[in-house]
């Protein structure tokens, strides 16, 4: 079941340095591989793709004859959508199949247990673009792996929404929706998988319910006038979706119901947020220069304190499993503090100082065990680094000079850790296979 050798590192990086015209990338989205043929799936051994055979003896089709087994299933049952208004947004599914999986995959991942990751070398491989079926026409904006699927989500200034089935060989193209008012500065996934929320410099956000095939527009935040909804972070459990206000204040909207709550108000200008793993706190750091941790019970703030040196905090992050927080600066410093800490101190100094970035640090996300941490700066080209957690170091064989990273807006993990996603600035979102963590 090999599709072909993927593209070496080298080779890429030779590729990369043409540059490409909007008309060439979306040449090369439709491209054609040869190396389909070859390709072999199953569609006996998996109850999803069942529907696909011919006759009930039927087990192994190519990758070419199961893209044309995708497109009979999408022309025969596929209806024209009713919420489909030309005048906003336009949805184009292309893989029915896989669009019905991503409807009904609630808890369709098994977590497992991690082992000790290992601190001397990253095995990591490159594999197929992960969006090489739909390049953006634009900076990629946001990347994100749905909670519950193999499925990806891409977004950016073109104004659209892309979702893709992620098997690190073909990564078929499931949907795309085009929002025609709104250039995508965020788009995210909410914890049960069923919605993805999209927003940009505008006053109204957009939440698109995946399972119904519904597009709602929410026209601005009643309790406070905001110009821009551009930055957001959905409350793991469910509850609330913070918006990153003017003026120091932090928006907290219902997720359920897409009304506003209540306002949180910091000092400074509010740079970045992030929520504990549980929903409990809600932590945010800004101009001033201080971390704040905000109780969601009280909705007040229960501890302010300083971040370490004072490096202009630009952005934080939580740890999956809430035993760790990280601050990066402008100046590419990122300080890692032991959530325990918290409790301990009024002035919690930080278990380790990362200085391997030499420019603001603008994306910064642990993986599910809180193994890794990676770190990324799209001001300077080829800026991203992934820490080794329980030893506080950085990785040194990966990225090489060959890897072909760009400028990296954008980078998820899997849910299991078994993909890394790298969305860059040249429309292309990049994708690695960690090979000690399990696929699914």
């Amino acid at each position: 079941m090999d599709s072909g050798p993927a593209p070496t590192e080298q080779e890429d990086s030779e590729e990369e340095s043409e540059e490409e015209t909007p008309d060439e990338q979306s040449a090369s989205a439709a491209w054609e591989d040869e190396d389909d043929d070859e390709l072999e799936i199953s569609v006996a051994s998996k109850r999803t793709l069942r529907k696909l055979r011919t006759t009930e003896e039927e087990d192994v089709l190519t990758g070419r004859e199961y893209e044309q087994r995708l497109r009979q299933q999408f022309e025969k049952i596929h209806p024209t959508p009713a919420w489909a208004d030309g005048d906003v947004y336009d949805s184009e599914d292309e893989d029915v199949e896989n669009l019905q999986i991503l409807r009904s995959t609630n808890g369709f991942l098994k977590k497992q247990k991690s082992k000790v990751l290992p601190k001397d070398a990253l095995e990591i491989t490159r594999l197929r673009n992960a969006n090489q079926k739909g390049y953006s026409q634009s900076v990629i904006q946001s990347v994100e792996f749905h909670p519950n699927a193999q499925v990806l989500l891409t977004a950016g200034f073109d104004k659209t929404l892309r979702l893709f089935q992620i098997d690190g060989k073909i990564n078929n193209k499931i949907q795309s929706v085009h929002f025609k008012d709104l250039p995508i500065h965020q788009a995210a996934f909410t914890p049960e998988g069923n919605q993805i929320l999209l927003s940009g410099r505008r006053k109204y956000f957009y939440a698109y319910d995946v399972e119904a095939g519904q597009i709602t527009k929410i026209s601005g935040i009643r309790g406070r006038e905001e110009k821009s909804l551009e930055k957001f972070k959905v409350s793991p459990d469910g509850e609330y979706i913070a918006f990153q206000g003017r003026e120091g204040y932090i928006v907290l909207v219902s997720q359920r119901t897409k009304q506003w709550v209540a306002n949180l108000k910091m000092n400074g200008q509010v740079r970045s947020i992030d929520w504990s793993a549980d929903g409990r706190y809600l932590y945010s750091i800004g101009t001033d220069t201080e971390i704040y941790q905000w109780d969601m019970k009280t909705m007040r703030c229960m501890k302010k304190f300083p971040d370490y040196g004072g490096y202009r905090p630009s952005i934080i992050s939580v740890s999956n499993t809430n035993g760790y927080y990280a601050c990066g600066s402008q100046s590419g410093i990122v300080n890692i503090y032991e959530s325990a800490s918290l409790q301990s101190t009024d002035s919690p100094q930080p278990v380790k100082s990362i200085m391997n970035l030499t420019t603001n640090v603008t994306a910064m996300k642990f993986n599910h065990d809180s193994q890794i941490l990676g770190i990324s700066s799209r001001a300077k080209k080829d800026q991203f680094r992934l820490v080794h957690m329980p030893s506080m170091t950085v990785f040194n064989n990966w990225p090489t000079h060959g890897t072909p990273l760009s400028y990296v807006n954008a980078f998820d993990f899997s849910p299991e850790s078994g993909y890394l996603a790298i969305g860059n600035d040249k429309g292309k979102v990049l994708l690695y296979r960690l090979g000690h963590y399990p696929v699914a």
